[in-house]
């Protein structure tokens, strides 16, 4: 269907517009069965398109009607979804194949009508497949799914390849240029141009699609043909273990201006539009200006065919880490960092006008000095950001031109934060708060609907407050604009318990355990506790990040993933403790932290007196399913265990894993102490597994739950493993979850809750 997997099993089924001036919702029909995603507003706002994917049919471009909610497909041409799609993520960022012309046509990328048939896998392949090694030593991450052999590499191009087309609102297609591996079109505001990127050969045998060539480049929009050069990324093989990438390209953070001046980009300031010679990106140890740096300048060609005609328009003595330009391009900002510390530069530009380089560049001007980001208590907030209908990201200035805006989390010590606005002014960098939300709720502004921020539409939420859109106004009122109904009152109004306990170490540790909906007050109910171990280099580090992840005043959502509220509706109580795994290198503490922290969570939960210790299970998946494998082989505190798409021998991910820095070869030790596979006689309690057989995910191969079963098979435990058809590293199909948590609860109920009860074999059969 020329489309990722996951958009034929879950995703955006329905959508509806709120219209603000009428206080009312208009509802889109969709075709029952479909998918929908890359929403992109016309430049009227009138209407939005997007992709729709329906059931067993090819993916087509669609355009809804804001003031009726009537949607149809623009045309019947199949799209090419497979690359250029921003399924996941949906609102955060633009589509990357999606593009609205100045005269109301689209863009998008189709399949060509000249494709063909499949490549067929040859009866008798060609020739061994054959991995050489090469010159230098190369360590790649433990991928699934890589290219195997040439009839994969034929298969991938086959799939991939795409037509840039622009197709009227009354269903013409124009194709654009030639057929290539397309995966993102930017179309220029004055709509002659397009900044278009295309993967291309060499394939590779050890790295994923994403370390692939790409070419992106200058297109004439009205012939389709190449006009400019911008980038060329070779293949990146190797390059080190997890997290390791290539550098810096000669051009960054190519962007149309939004005021239709042309092609703007980030060169280094000596002059030359070279690489970057440092580690590749404006991290917090890269280089500012003041520090040794030879600094950043912002290039404009007005003609974007003639790339070597580019004026310097800006220069700053800080390496930048990207620039937002104003609608109107009379500012530009850039946020900034060096050594931890973080800081705001501005660019006074002028007035917009047809000459829009100035006589001699503009010197940036730091308007918020660089301070240090590692105390989430003192974070000032980050550049308040916006975007055109196309996608180009803008800055707000106040209607006075004075000010800019700065938005931030509000992070607070009692885990309760308030998130804020201020006003920046541009004169001498001095802020003033204009928004804080309160601590009774966790409120969140979404949009200003004035360059002053007079008017803003927050989202609020609480722990037992369902989230809902709501209108700030210029005299502190508030009203509920979408006043969303709760689907689930009683899992909302389910009883959950903020604490903290103390680690033999000394640690304090926040955790949270939620009551069934049933509870009735002084009773011990059986527990779940779904855990996910982080790993830190200090204590510091741990308490730092729990004032980051912890709100007591986020709303609960009911989902489908393993530590949901559907426990609660059967009588188990969740407990949800943070579990850190602390020391400079974390793993070799991994068992003594993880046994530690779960005991003090479970005495704690006990003091409390809601959750019977007696019958208490644990669960966790992908690295939460490593755990409770762990937690059976080396602690006696559970009844049973569920572990989902877990990795349980780590000989298997030899070139680290989660936060590990060291190779197998440099830590064998530890790598055998901490793989439950080496330790399957240990189990101590009967072990649920469930793995999807398409799992892509980094490590957690399919065969890791498969070994792990035999080795338990051969040990005489109790266990069982699902395997489910065609998901990944979570299950998605409502039939594949259904049936999981069947067998979640049937294990749970015989195993935990009934554990004690007169007649229950459970202690019998755990043996």
């Amino acid at each position: 269907m020329s489309r990722p997997w996951h958009l034929d099993t879950y995703g955006i089924h329905g959508f509806r517009f709120y219209r603000f001036e009428q206080r009312e919702w208009v509802d889109v029909s969709l075709p029952d069965g479909a998918f929908a995603s890359d929403f992109m507003w016309s430049p009227e706002g009138d209407r939005v398109a997007f992709l729709l994917h329906p059931h067993l049919a090819p993916t087509e471009l669609w355009v809804a009607d804001v003031a009726t909610g009537a949607a149809r497909a623009v045309s019947d041409a199949a799209v090419n979804a497979t690359i250029g799609t921003r399924s996941q993520g949906q609102g955060s960022r633009a589509s990357d194949m999606i593009q609205w012309t100045p005269e109301g046509s689209l863009l998008t990328l189709l399949v060509p009508s000249d494709r063909g048939d499949e490549p067929v896998r040859p009866t008798v392949p060609p020739a061994p497949g054959v991995t050489r090694t090469p010159a230098s030593a190369v360590q790649t991450r433990t991928l699934p799914n890589l290219l195997e052999d040439t009839h994969d590499e034929d298969l991938l191009e086959y799939h991939v390849t795409s037509r840039i087309a622009e197709i009227t609102l009354d269903g013409q297609v124009r194709m654009l240029g030639d057929a290539g591996m397309w995966t993102s079109i930017a179309l220029s505001p004055d709509g002659r141009h397009l900044v278009a990127t295309r993967a291309h050969r060499p394939f590779s045998f050890l790295v994923a699609w994403g370390s692939f060539p790409r070419r992106t480049a200058v297109l004439d929009r009205a012939s389709g043909q190449e006009v400019a050069l911008l980038q060329e990324v070779p293949l990146r093989e190797g390059g080190g273990g997890p997290g390791a990438g290539g550098g810096a390209e000669a051009r960054r953070d190519v962007q149309w201006r939004p005021d239709g001046a042309g092609l703007a980009w980030i060169a280094r300031g000596n002059g030359a539009d070279s690489a970057d010679s440092g580690d590749g990106s404006d991290s917090a140890e890269g280089g500012d200006g003041a520090d040794g740096g030879n600094g950043d300048r912002i290039m404009l060609a007005a003609d974007p065919a003639d790339l070597d005609a580019a004026v310097t328009v800006a220069t700053s003595e800080h390496s930048l880490q990207r620039v937002y330009y104003t609608a109107d391009a009379a500012h530009a900002f850039a946020p900034v960092s060096s050594r931890g510390r973080a800081g705001l530069v501005h660019f006074d530009l002028g007035a917009a006008s047809p000459e829009p380089a100035p006589a001699s560049p503009v010197e940036g001007r730091l308007v918020l000095a660089l301070e240090a980001q590692d105390d989430p208590l003192e974070l000032r907030g980050t550049l308040h950001t916006t975007r055109t209908p196309n996608g180009i990201d803008l800055a707000m200035v106040s209607s006075d031109g004075a000010s800019t805006w700065i938005t931030g989390p509000g992070f607070a010590d009692d885990f309760r934060p308030q998130p804020f606005v201020d006003r920046v002014a541009l004169a001498d960098g001095s802020l003033e708060r204009i928004f804080e939300g309160s601590k009774e709720f966790w409120e969140q502004p979404l949009v200003a609907l004035d360059p002053d921020f007079e008017r803003i539409v927050v989202r609020r939420e609480g722990k037992q407050v369902f989230p809902d859109s709501w209108l700030r106004g210029a005299d502190g009122s508030w009203e509920n604009l979408t006043r969303n109904p709760d689907p689930f009152p009683e899992l909302t109004a389910a009883e959950r318990i903020d604490f903290s306990f103390t680690r033999r170490d000394g640690l304090e540790v926040q955790a949270r355990v939620s009551l069934p909906t049933n509870y009735t007050p002084g009773e011990r109910v059986p527990a779940v506790f779904w855990t996910y171990p982080r790993e830190y280099t200090t204590a510091q580090g741990y308490e730092r990040a729990a004032l980051r992840s912890r709100n007591h005043n986020r709303f609960h959502q009911v989902t489908w993933l393993r530590w949901s509220d559907i426990w609660l509706s059967q009588g188990y109580a969740v407990v949800d403790p943070d579990i850190p795994i602390v020391g400079e290198n974390y793993n070799d503490t991994y068992i003594a932290n993880l046994v530690d922290a779960t005991y003090a969570a479970i005495r704690a939960v006990d003091s409390l007196g809601v959750v019977d210790v007696d019958r208490i299970g644990h669960g966790g998946h992908s690295y939460g399913a490593f755990t409770t494998l762990n937690l059976a082989a080396h602690a006696p505190f559970f009844r049973a265990g569920i572990a989902g798409h877990g990795a349980y021998n780590r000989t298997l991910t030899p070139f680290g894993f989660q936060a590990e820095r060291r190779t197998l070869w440099q830590a064998p030790h530890t790598y055998a102490a901490i793989s439950p596979f080496f330790h399957a006689h240990q189990v101590q309690m009967p072990v649920l597994m469930y793995h999807g057989t398409d799992d892509n995910n980094t490590g957690t191969w399919p065969i890791q739950s498969e070994r792990m079963i035999d080795a338990l098979m051969a040990q005489g435990k109790d266990a069982v493993l699902y395997m489910y058809p065609f998901e990944s590293h979570t299950p998605r199909a409502i039939e594949n979850n259904l049936d999981m948590w069947a067998r979640w609860l049937e294990w749970f109920d015989h195993y935990v809750r009934d554990a004690g009860r007169p007649g229950s074999t459970a202690a019998d059969d755990a043996g």
